[in-house]
């Protein structure tokens, strides 16, 4: 019986070693994973796109995070600024829902249409933004989201990653 809390030991050490190398575990609480001095927001500033979504995916498998809303359109945006569209549009789809447009609040209203025209500029389909730009400035208070659909919808040949960001 001895050896059993040696081995606990060597497993958690295992673990911890795994966050220092960049693999997310079930050890780590979310407002850590989620803060701008770890983990995938690190590899975002240092445009490692790729493998910052990977790690959020990796971290929604193997932990129970209190937000995956959040981690999905953070992986989302990874996976876009890696030109990884059909996987962009994957995560960013795990976000909203037709019930949000029909019975919820002008928050989850506006994050419907905020995702949904984030798809729409990643399928390159005008047609479909600026009628969702158009309905919102109508029907609902302009905000950041908003201005970034608008800036998106100006931005068409520079991709996510340069559409997205301010000049």
């Amino acid at each position: 019986m001895k050896s059993l809390p040696l081995f606990i030991l060597f497993l958690f050490v295992g673990m911890l070693s795994n966050i220092c190398n960049g693999q997310a575990s079930i050890l780590m609480e979310q407002t850590f994973f989620d803060s701008d001095t770890c983990c995938w927001r690190k590899l975002n500033a240092d445009k490692k796109y790729l493998d910052a979504a990977n790690l959020i995916v990796s971290y929604l498998d193997t932990s129970m995070p209190n937000n995956k809303h959040s981690l999905h359109w953070h992986a989302g945006q990874m996976f876009a600024m890696a030109k990884s569209d059909k996987l962009a549009k994957n995560y960013f789809k795990k976000t909203y829902s037709v019930f949000y447009k029909w019975f919820g609040d002008t928050d989850a209203r506006t994050w419907y249409y905020y995702a949904k025209g984030t798809v729409a500029f990643i399928d390159n389909d005008k047609k479909s933004l600026e009628r969702i730009i158009k309905h919102w400035s109508n029907k609902f208070p302009i905000d950041i989201n908003y201005k970034v659909l608008v800036q998106l919808n100006g931005n068409w040949s520079r991709g996510y990653e340069l559409a997205s960001t301010k000049d």
